[in-house]
């Protein structure tokens, strides 16, 4: 007969290894900042050690996507918004909170996320995960302000939610 450590101890042993630290408390740490990829990604180290951070909760246009307008490079204006605001080589916080599914991991560096969000840099990302309904708000509420002082990608029409506009270029054979 199977004593109950020897059923317990292997379920245990599984659920310790799932578990990621950033699932209970985000992680600060000191980064330099190295490179701007687009609108809300950049490259980041820690050390020797280089990392790819999606910044959470925003998501700009991809390079190539025009405005709704039709004139212009939507992707290229928020990717150049970004190197406005951060400094390239500076050394920042970054809080991490998660990895996303393409093995990015997904912060914040000191609020940048909603300071792009202000300036009218980039949009809200549709699945945006919140800490409480004050931090939702205050995100929602600069977007509102963004949209209505048409600043930034605003002046300009605004443009397609990302996900839509590949799904739309792909099957038109639009891509860049």
């Amino acid at each position: 007969m199977r004593r109950p450590y020897q059923i317990l101890m292997p379920l245990l042993s599984l659920f310790l290894v799932r578990v990621d630290l950033t699932d209970l408390y985000a992680l600060k740490v000191p980064v330099k900042v190295l490179k701007v990829y687009d609108g809300d990604t950049i490259l980041v180290s820690h050390g020797s050690y280089r990392m790819r951070v999606r910044l959470s909760r925003i998501d700009s246009p991809e390079k190539g996507q025009p405005f709704m307008s039709g004139v212009g490079d939507a992707g290229a204006y928020s990717a150049n918004c970004l190197k406005k605001i951060i400094t390239l080589g500076s050394t920042q916080e970054l809080m991490i909170e998660k990895e996303d599914m393409y093995g990015r991991i997904l912060g914040d560096l000191k609020g940048l996320s909603l300071k792009l969000i202000e300036r009218g840099c980039t949009t809200l990302y549709p699945h945006a995960q919140f800490a409480s309904q004050q931090e939702k708000f205050l995100y929602l509420r600069a977007l509102k302000k963004a949209k209505a002082r048409k600043s930034g990608l605003w002046q300009y029409g605004g443009f397609r939610q990302p996900k839509l506009w590949r799904k739309f270029s792909k099957r038109n054979g639009h891509r860049q």
